[in-house]
């Protein structure tokens, strides 16, 4: 689905010498490799006249050096600088004379003299040499192939091999030599002469074909023996063999203008490897027959030609056109061409027959052809087939062809060359260059494609003009363009166009994806056509009508004339598969050779038809067309040409309603010279949106140079230019801010921006697959692109590994700007790129509609519609209220249902509900809609492109409290049951009553929670509608109409939900309504409905909430069921029931209430309650209830005392208890308190409680005092031993606190040594962790535990993968790194399988009851791990470490005790220990800074040189770190209050 077009031409032209014996033609055109190529896209003619007295004088000649080299058949080789200056030439056959003289060969002249001594060969080869063979003499004569440089061979057929070293031959000019044939070389002559020869591809061996000597022929034959032979460089036979004898062509005077049919010719494989050779073969089955062979470098046979059905039959009726081979990767090999039926000498020239290029397989197999087009004129012009080429990329054929007339003689005859390409097994002819000008038709005597560029192509011509024989070579340059896409075709939106010799292929992709090489329709032209044109849709353009016929299309064909396409006609020359397409058929043709052009105020000129390029309709109206083209000027004498002529034509017509054939002219309005050569010209993008786009065009140089071509010959430089490198694709937008392309303005729509951001917008894609927007990159590697207005994006597909398809918003491209754009890389992705299979082009955007179609590397088409263009595209349709639409594509492309809330919340409960209720017919759609609700927010997946964004308000929470389901939900139901009550939509559409009646119940169901109870009631209510009318006798709750209400509702909730629900409304006919139809077995439900109905009203209800776990609810049906008549019996009765349910179910809080009047069962409730809080360890509220009732639980109260340790509180009711403790009771009281367990500072509160109790129950001041030292406190304890006057407990304390302090020293040096050791590992652990993460991160995998730490991140994404397949779903979210927050629920590989043996048939796996071996046995049991091994480098040991490191330093209240204790053993008269115990606290704190910070140190280095080397390399860089790292960098140990560092400081 691509088109080849021509980018540019070259011509150059050689006049003829005077009084030379014959025309001619170029044999070669060879590039200088040491020089720039700068003749490339430029025009030269050469003002030289060649040979004899009429050459250029020495010092007339250049002086600078040759860029190319052009061969002629007379034996002539030209030097030629940049400029077209000829630096040198060259005489082969006076080289060949020089050296015959020097040899004193005469009889090698006169036999020489006898053959027709054609030079029909030039080759180049680089010679290289070692520096000590470039020592030459300064004088002539050297020896050539001793030179380093371009060499030059020259082959001719009467057997001269003559080399011309290019480097000396330049010296010897530059010197001012008198004859530059000293430069030169004949290597030698075959006496025999030569049929065909050349040099590999990599200019190492040359292959050369002659004939044995007559004595070696077989007597009584004519046929000839050709030796094959190869050389090396140094002209050293490298190998020889004798081939199959064959018929030699006949030599004559007469040079003919088409290659004889018993030539010999040859061709070498691209890569070197091997060459072919075709000969007519003298005898096969006793006649001659054409064969190829291949054979390697040594000559070895390989292959011959043969057939592919295995009957090992000849290739019959190949011609002797010259081989082609095709490069290597390619799947055709060897070219030849090959007549339907056999042609002999006469019979070639006279009678046309059908041609085809016939591909040998490398075993010589025929496979496959390429049928070559005749657009000649049937039965008035024959063609031959004079040569074929394949190009560097093997995907373009070039068949060279002359056409002579069959009816008048004088009529001199033209060539041609066609270029086919192959695309699913089909060989299109994308070109035809025809050279049968009006003035002068030229031959076609070479084409052969550059070796550099597989898109250039040279061409020789040899020309007959006003008498004078012009030999000329040009060069052109072809580009593949996307198929042409018409959008605004009467029949389709997206008509795709192709261009297969005179047909044109259209298929409109809207209708039918039809894949090439197949197609809707067709149109046959006269000629083949080069290129096409449409018209574009303009602004204020009249809308078109259904049925009227209208020119849209015009083509340029290779004769030179236009062909004008309409729709609406009747095709009669073309056909159509689809129904309802029809294509355009032809309308008119022009010819424009026949129209003069003015060209200043009186010179006038022919327009070269046949060299028109690009050609473009910038303006239209309904009977004209005002078309642009490119061309380059013809070469011709004494003129130098380096720009392309743009020409401004008109193109009118008659009313073409009436008659089939429409009336054209043609006015030729502008004619104008560009600067330099013109690359492209282009219509704008936005023709139909911007008015200044109309009679304009965008024109591309071939430097990248941008401008604009006004209507009227108007040319301006384009402000949007230039191209960073020259595109051959390009795309402009005349105005990048219309509102039609951007819906704001940008930079805030500030005035200033339009000075800042330009108008014009102005893509690129360039050879080398680099797409621009103006200096800008935006894409390293694509295939293709195309701008989208109508969905604003400008879209390519982008090559490599994993390609993508791009969708960069035209208003970011705008307003991007790479030096101050915050995020690059996400204005060059794009908006949801996605992926593309590899080698995949685009090739259509239709405008309509957010699909596209690519074309994959095989040939097929696919339609896609990816995300990138169906978001935007539903969005526009849901903010412009199109709701329908919207609901239909995002139903069908699976897009979320919430993007129609989300979009706009606001604005859809106040306008877009009410649209999609009216929009909306099926009732399904509705309840798939409300039944997709969710509570999230669909535009953080779906991002909101910026020109939908500034229509919408910003972000308020328009839900309030609530949730987004629940209002939608409101709303939804509210303007449902408005509609029905009204019964007509705000669109005038009548509903009846119940019409909405499961989207309402879908918005019950939805609702969170779920509100059933008002559902049932709704069907309830609707069952005495006209619908759910039923005979007599019968309840309308089990109606259809209700039933199948019913049925909805349990498929949105669960029918035991229902059921449960309709039996908590204490209806029982609606419950067995509902469970009529569910899987709820009758006699469950049926005796359980009765005895409900049999019982009282507030028991049935009680039975119920029961059974649902109302127990509220319960509680009060079951004290509303007591009567005042009942007896003292009774009512004690009811009220254990009661007081039992309270307590089964925790309902004390309303039993208190309702009970509130009866004082003794409300203290019975509430010292029910105490116990129910003693029992769940809430003893100090167990406490505070026993003591509020009235009277008080003193009983219950002292045990709650005692579990919550409030001895206070105990004792005050042992007091109003009047309970006497003995002494044993009150110690035994204050030991287990002291025996709490807790922290350090809870421990010391309770001692000090203890000792408290037995100070002032038990006056036992020892034991006292020996609590207070267990808790650490040494001078509440020597205050209690001074006020009893105890010195020795004094004493006690004082030796207590030195012996805590020595303990506290040697705690301080170990917890050193551990802080130490643990925080040299933890360097090392954090560091393994980091790693994990980042690469879970890169990899997309999450670190669950310690896997990451033994296993690569390959290891640990490939077991993620085994255990997502094995599940079926994937693993859930997860918060922090080794902390799962939420895991679904995944079976594990190893268990994949779900039949096992359990209990114990387990051992008798695999046992048959024939087989008792081991049945009886009994099998050892394996011990079981308790413990799960610790894996180094893991999570698990982090934890470890930094628990370790965070208990290594002394806590808050730790310090204080060692405070405490400085103090009291200074005021102890202990300075010693003080000081050892204060240095010992320095010493730990001084070690836990000083790792830290040579820790954090080294850390930050370490991460500043990751950074650099990441930054160098190109990479960005990011910080990781784990969520630990923070507490454990800020550990550091507690400083010693400033009362104690003060007195220390005096004292120290």
């Amino acid at each position: 689905m691509k088109n080849l077009a021509l980018q540019g031409e070259v011509c150059h032209v050689l006049p003829q010498p005077n009084g030379s014996g014959g025309s001619g033609h170029i044999v070669a055109v060879i590039g200088n490799a040491a020089s720039a190529d700068v003749t490339t896209y430029t025009d030269h003619v050469l003002d030289i006249n060649i040979g004899g007295d009429d050459d250029v004088a020495p010092d007339q000649r250049s002086k600078r050096p040759p860029v190319v080299f052009v061969v002629t058949s007379q034996g002539k080789i030209l030097a030629l600088d940049e400029n077209d200056q000829m630096v040198w030439i060259v005489d082969l056959e006076k080289v060949v004379l020089d050296s015959n003289e020097e040899n004193d060969d005469e009889e090698i002249c006169s036999d020489a003299s006898l053959l027709d001594n054609q030079w029909f060969y030039a080759g180049s080869f680089m010679q290289e040499v070692s520096p000590d063979e470039l020592d030459v003499d300064d004088g002539m004569g050297m020896d050539l192939n001793a030179q380093a440089g371009l060499h030059i061979t020259c082959l001719s057929k009467a057997g001269h091999v003559v080399s011309v070293s290019t480097d000396a031959t330049t010296s010897i000019a530059m010197k001012g030599g008198a004859s530059c044939e000293e430069g030169s070389e004949c290597i030698g002559s075959f006496e025999n002469g030569l049929e065909c020869g050349g040099w590999s591809p990599d200019g190492e061996i040359l292959a050369l074909v002659t004939f044995a000597d007559e004595e070696e022929q077989e007597e009584g034959s004519d046929a000839k023996i050709p030796i094959l032979m190869t050389m090396n460089t140094q002209y050293e036979i490298l190998s020889e063999i004798r081939l199959d004898p064959c018929v030699a062509a006949e030599r004559t005077a007469e040079k003919e203008a088409f290659t004889h049919p018993n030539a010999i010719s040859m061709c070498w494989r691209p890569d070197s490897s091997s060459l072919a050779v075709s000969t007519m073969d003298a005898n096969v089955n006793n006649k001659p027959l054409r064969r190829v062979r291949t054979f390697s470098t040594t000559l070895q046979l390989i292959s011959l030609s043969k057939e592919e059905d295995g009957s090992g039959r000849d290739v019959p009726n190949l011609l002797s056109i010259a081989p082609t081979w095709a490069p290597a990767g390619c799947s055709h090999y060897v070219g030849v061409v090959q007549s339907s039926r056999p042609l002999t000498l006469k019979s070639a020239k006279s009678r046309q027959v059908s041609m085809q290029v016939a591909f040998m397989e490398p075993n010589g197999l025929r496979h496959r052809e390429c049928k070559i087009h005749n657009t000649c004129v049937a039965k008035e012009e024959k063609e031959e087939i004079t040569g074929v080429s394949f190009n560097l990329e093997g995907d373009l054929l070039a068949v060279t062809s002359t056409v002579a007339s069959l009816l008048d003689e004088s009529i001199a005859p033209y060539g041609k060359v066609q270029l086919y390409h192959r695309s699913n097994y089909h060989w299109y002819l994308k070109t035809e260059l025809r050279y049968d000008d009006l003035n002068a038709s030229a031959l076609v005597s070479m084409a052969i494609f550059s070796a550099e560029d597989p898109y250039k192509l040279t061409i020789a011509l040899q020309r007959k003009s006003s008498g004078d024989d012009l030999l000329e070579w040009r060069e052109y340059c072809f580009r593949w363009d996307s198929s042409n896409v018409y959008s605004h075709y009467q029949q389709s939106s997206a008509l795709a166009i192709s261009v297969d010799g005179k047909k044109l292929n259209f298929t409109p992709l809207d209708k039918a994806m039809v894949p090439p090489p197949m197609y809707a329709g067709y149109v046959e032209l006269p000629a083949p056509v080069v290129g096409i044109t449409s018209r574009p849709s303009f602004y204020h353009d009249s809308p078109s009508q259904d049925g009227v016929r209208k020119i849209e299309f015009i083509a340029t064909m290779s004769n030179g004339k236009l062909a004008m396409l309409q729709s609406g006609g009747k095709v009669k020359n073309g056909n159509t598969m689809i129904h309802g397409f029809e294509p355009p058929c032809l309308a008119a043709t022009i010819d424009l050779q026949t129209i003069n052009c003015v060209v200043g105020e009186s010179e006038t000129k022919s327009l070269q038809a046949t060299c028109l390029r690009d050609l473009t309709i910038i303006d239209a109206d309904d009977n004209s067309y005002t078309v642009v083209a490119l061309y380059s000027p013809q070469a011709t004498k004494n003129q130098h040409h380096n720009f392309d002529n743009l020409v401004e034509m008109k193109i009118s017509w008659g009313d073409s309603s009436e008659t089939e054939q429409v009336d054209v002219d043609v006015t030729i309005t502008e004619l104008l010279q560009l600067e330099s050569r013109a690359l492209r010209i282009v219509n704008w993008a936005d023709t139909e949106y911007a008015p200044g786009a109309r009679g304009s065009a965008l024109i591309e140089l071939n430097d990248g140079m941008l401008l604009e071509y006004n209507q009227g010959g108007t040319i301006e430089t384009c402000e949007a230019g230039p191209l960073l490198e020259a595109c051959p694709s390009i795309a402009g937008i005349f105005d990048a801010h219309s509102n039609e392309i951007s819906a704001t303005d940008p930079i805030d729509g500030s005035e200033a921006c339009h000075d800042v951001h330009s108008q014009r917008l102005v893509v690129g894609l360039s050879s080398r697959y680099r797409l621009y927007c103006g200096e800008r990159l935006l894409s390293s590697a694509s295939s293709s692109f195309e701008v989208s207005l109508s969905h604003r994006f400008i879209t390519h597909v982008t090559i490599g590994s994993r390609p993508h398809l791009h969708f960069l918003p035209i208003e970011s491209l705008r307003d991007f700007d790479p030096f101050t754009e915050s995020d690059n890389h996400a204005v060059l992705d794009g908006y949801e790129p996605r992926l593309v299979e590899r080698g995949a082009r685009l090739v259509s955007i239709f405008p309509s509609r957010p699909s596209l179609v690519l074309q994959m590397p095989r040939g097929n088409l696919e339609g896609i519609s990816p995300r990138g263009l169906v978001l935007p595209y539903v969005m526009s349709k849901i903010q412009n209220g199109e709701i329908h639409e919207a609901f239909d594509i995002m139903r069908r492309q699976r897009v979320d249902l919430n993007l129609i809330v989300d979009l706009n919340p606001s604005n859809f409960l106040s306008c877009v509900a009410d649209q999609l209720i009216c929009q909306i017919e099926k009732i399904d759609s509705i309840n798939l809609f409300i039944s997709s609700l969710i509570d999230v927010d669909s535009t953080f997946k779906y991002p909101v492109p910026s020109w939908i964004r500034q229509g919408i308000p910003g972000a308020t929470n328009v839900y309030g409290d609530d949730s987004k389901v629940n209002v939608v939900c409101r709303k939804m139901r509210e303007l449902m049951l408005s509609v029905e009550e009204e019964g007509i939509t705000s669109s005038s559409k009548a509903v009846e009553k119940g019409h909405f009646l499961l989207p309402i119940l879908s918005t019950f169901a939805k609702e969170t929670p779920p509100k059933v109870e008002e559902a049932l009631t709704l069907i309830k209510d609707s069952a005495s509608s006209a619908k759910a009318k039923q005979s007599k006798g019968k309840s309308v709750l089990i109606s259809e109409y209700v039933q199948s209400s019913i049925q909805y509702l349990a498929f949105l909730s669960d029918y035991e939900l229902i059921f449960n629900t309709a039996l908590g409304m204490y209806d029982f006919d609606l419950a067995k309504a509902v469970a009529r139809h569910s899987q709820m077995d009758p006699k469950v439900y049926l005796p359980m409905l009765k005895r409900l109905r049999e019982l009282p009203i507030s028991l049935a209800c009680f039975d119920v909430d029961v059974k649902l776990k109302r127990f509220e609810s319960a509680l009060r049906h079951l004290v509303a069921s007591s009567s005042y008549n009942e007896t003292d019996e009774e009512m004690a009765n009811h009220k254990n029931k009661c007081m039992s349910f309270i307590e089964e179910h925790s309902l004390h809080k309303l039993g208190l209430q309702l009970f509130q009047e009866d004082a003794d069962f409300y203290r019975s409730i509430m010292a029910s309650l105490g116990e129910r809080m003693l029992k769940e360890r809430k003893s100090e509220e167990a406490l505070t209830i026993f003591l509020l009732a009235d009277p008080k639980c003193l009983d219950g109260g002292k045990r709650a005392a005692r579990d919550c340790g409030d001895w206070k509180a105990y004792f005050a009711c042992c007091a109003e208890d009047n309970e006497t403790l003995s002494t044993d009771q009150v110690t035994n009281l204050a030991e287990t308190i002291s025996s709490k367990f807790g922290n350090m500072k809870d421990k010391s509160d309770a001692f000090a409680s203890a000792a408290r109790i037995l100070q002032d129950y038990c006056q036992d001041v020892g034991y006292a005092v020996d609590m207070l030292i267990s808790g650490h406190l040494w001078s509440e304890g020597r205050r209690v031993a001074h006020l009893h006057n105890r010195p020795d407990l004094v004493k006690k304390c004082v030796d207590a606190s030195v012996t805590y302090a020595q303990t506290c020293i040697d705690d301080f040096v170990d917890r050193a040594s551990t802080f130490e050791t643990t925080i040299a590992r933890y360097a090392e652990v954090i560091e393994l962790r980091r790693n994990a993460i980042k690469e879970a991160e890169e990899a997309g995998a999450e670190i669950h535990d310690d896997s990451a730490s033994m296993f690569s991140m390959a290891s640990t994404i490939s077991n993620t993968s085994l255990s997502s397949n094995a599940s079926g779903r994937s693993m859930g979210s997860v918060g922090s790194v080794g902390t799962v927050a939420s895991v679904s629920t995944v079976i594990s590989v190893g268990a994949t399988s779900t039949f096992s043996f359990t209990g114990d048939v387990d051992n008798m796996k695999h046992k048959s009851k024939f087989n008792k071996i081991g049945r009886d046995k009994k099998k050892k049991q394996k011990k079981s791990r308790n413990s799960r091994r610790r894996k180094p480098g893991g999570e698990e040991e982090l934890t470890e470490l930094v628990a370790t490191l965070t208990h290594g330093c002394p806590d808050e209240y730790y310090v204080a005790v060692i405070s405490s204790t400085l103090i009291f053993l200074m005021q102890s008269g202990k300075r010693s220990m003080a000081e050892q115990l204060l240095d010992s606290y320095t010493s730990i704190e001084t070690v836990v800074l000083k790792l830290q910070t040579e820790r954090l140190d080294k850390d930050r280095k370490k991460q500043e040189e990751i950074e650099r080397s990441t930054r160098m390399e190109g990479g960005i860089y990011q910080l990781v770190q784990h969520p630990c790292e923070k507490d454990i960098d800020a550990i550091r140990c507690k400083p010693l209050p400033e009362t104690v560092t003060k007195v220390f400081s005096f004292l120290l």
